[in-house]
C-alpha cells in the first residue's frame, strides 16, 4: 500500500520493529476460520516465530505474532542483539475502504533500545485501478538504561509519521505508486527527520 516502513525512524533503509530476512523452517495448517503457523530459524542460537490468525467473521481479519530471539547472540560481529517481539493487526474490508490497525514491540534483552509502535492506515480504492493509502504510525524508541534516558534524553525518540500514497494499476502486470511521508520527533532534543518523497513501480509476472 505504501513504500516505506511504518517504523523507520525517518531512515527508509531501515526499519526498527519488524524482523528482517532469516532463513528457518515453517509448519503451516489453516482452515476456513483459523490459520497457524510456527516458524524456526536454521541458525546458530535459534529462534522461534508464532502466527496466529482469525478470520472467521466476514471482512475481518486478526492476526498476532510473536518472535523469540532470547538465546540468539553477537558473536564477531554476526548475528544480531537478543530480542523479544509481538504483534497485533487488525483489518476490516468494508466495499472499497480497507481499515486497518497494528500496535508492535520490539523488547531488546541485551540493553539495546526498546521499541513500542502503532499504526492506522485507510485504503480507499476510487476504481478498479485507482486507489489512495492514509496511514498515521508513531514509534517510541527509549533507551534499556533507565539512568542513561535521564541523563540524555536524545537518546529517546517519539516519532510520529503521516503517510499518504495514491496507487494505480497501470496493467495486470504493472502497477505504480507515489508516496509522501512526514516525520515529527517530539523529543525537543532531536531534529525531525527529513520528509521522503519516493515512487516505486511494481511488475508480477
Amino acid at each position: 500500500y505504501q513504500y516505506s516502513y511504518a517504523y523507520d525512524n525517518g531512515n527508509t533503509e531501515v526499519q526498527s520493529i519488524y524482523d528482517a530476512y532469516d532463513v528457518g523452517v515453517s509448519v503451516d495448517y489453516a482452515t476456513d476460520d483459523f490459520s497457524i503457523g510456527l516458524w524456526s530459524s536454521a541458525e546458530n542460537s535459534a529462534g522461534y516465530e508464532l502466527a496466529l490468525a482469525y478470520t472467521g467473521i466476514e471482512n475481518l481479519t486478526v492476526k498476532a505474532i510473536m518472535s523469540d530471539f532470547s538465546d540468539q547472540l553477537t558473536v564477531g560481529g554476526i548475528g544480531g542483539p537478543a530480542y523479544e517481539k509481538n504483534t497485533i493487526w487488525v483489518s476490516y474490508q468494508m466495499g472499497s475502504l480497507l481499515l486497518a490497525a497494528e500496535v508492535a514491540e520490539a523488547d531488546y534483552i541485551d540493553g539495546s533500545n526498546d521499541h513500542e509502535g502503532m499504526l492506522v492506515m485507510a485504503n480507499y480504492a476510487f476504481t478498479d485501478k485507482a486507489a489512495l493509502t492514509l496511514r498515521y504510525s508513531t514509534e517510541k524508541i527509549s533507551p534499556f538504561d533507565t539512568d542513561y534516558a535521564n541523563s540524555n534524553a536524545a537518546g529517546m525518540q517519539d516519532l510520529n509519521k503521516f503517510t499518504v500514497s495514491p496507487s494505480y494499476v497501470f496493467t495486470d502486470s504493472l502497477a505504480g505508486l507515489i508516496e509522501y511521508s512526514s516525520y515529527k520527533d517530539d523529543n525537543s532534543f532531536n531534529e525531525d527527520p527529513e520528509d521522503l518523497l519516493a515512487a516505486e513501480l511494481i511488475f508480477t509476472f
